[in-house]
């Protein structure tokens, strides 16, 4: 009695369902892959930067810059004096601080506030930078503003007036106070890059500061 050929119809079988599978699934696994893929290999890079003036006193300026290129982090501390003279301190960095304080300076506001007008030519200015590349995608942002203790109890106020009245009505000042808007976020942000850095890091920065403050 002739066999049934069982071994070879297996095997067809299972072809015949791996071509299957593949004409199904395999496009859509393909592209999975692909888009995975680009998100590994591609280029990641953060920059953040924080420029404070003074405009008297021993210190010039101050500059706190971070950087996180593909992974290679460094953070880098500069103080001038009046004369121009500039102390620089680095700290390489491994691990995720700088995509961390990233992230904490996003949600502080860093993509969100705006420039504010200096209060007076005597204030400390302050200047925050951001400069991003994720996944082919890029965004620069600057703003500038002073005081920002003021400005997280602070309140604003705007209103339009009436070119007709010659003095504002009483609705006029209740809308007026309901603008009050108080903004903590710009004094979270110099915060932000305050506190970054190793113990070691950061004591180095204070003792810079205190040696050019006693100059």
């Amino acid at each position: 009695m002739r066999r049934f050929p069982t071994t070879p119809l297996i095997v067809i079988v299972a072809i015949i369902a791996v071509v299957g599978g593949w004409l199904i699934y395999g496009k859509t696994e393909m592209e999975r892959f692909h888009a995975v893929d680009a998100v590994r290999s591609a280029r990641s890079y953060i920059k953040l930067a924080l420029h404070v003036t003074y405009p008297h006193g021993p210190i010039a300026r101050e500059e706190y810059v971070l950087v996180d290129n593909n992974g290679r982090s460094k953070a880098t501390y500069t103080v001038f004096n009046r004369k121009g003279t500039a102390a620089t301190f680095d700290e390489v960095l491994h691990g995720l601080d700088i995509p961390s304080t990233f992230d904490q300076l996003v949600h502080d506001g860093i993509w969100e506030l705006d420039s504010k007008q200096p209060r007076s030519l005597n204030d400390v200015k302050y200047t925050v930078r951001i400069d991003q590349t994720a996944q082919g995608q890029s965004g620069y942002r600057r703003f500038s503003f002073t005081d920002p203790t003021y400005w997280s109890t602070a309140r604003e106020f705007h209103i339009t007036l009436d070119p007709k009245k010659a003095t504002p009505s009483e609705s006029d000042l209740l809308r007026m106070n309901q603008t009050a808007a108080p903004e903590p976020r710009y004094a979270r942000i110099v915060a932000d890059f305050r506190s970054f850095g190793s113990p070691t890091f950061k004591r180095t920065v204070a003792r810079a500061r205190s040696k050019l403050l006693k100059s």
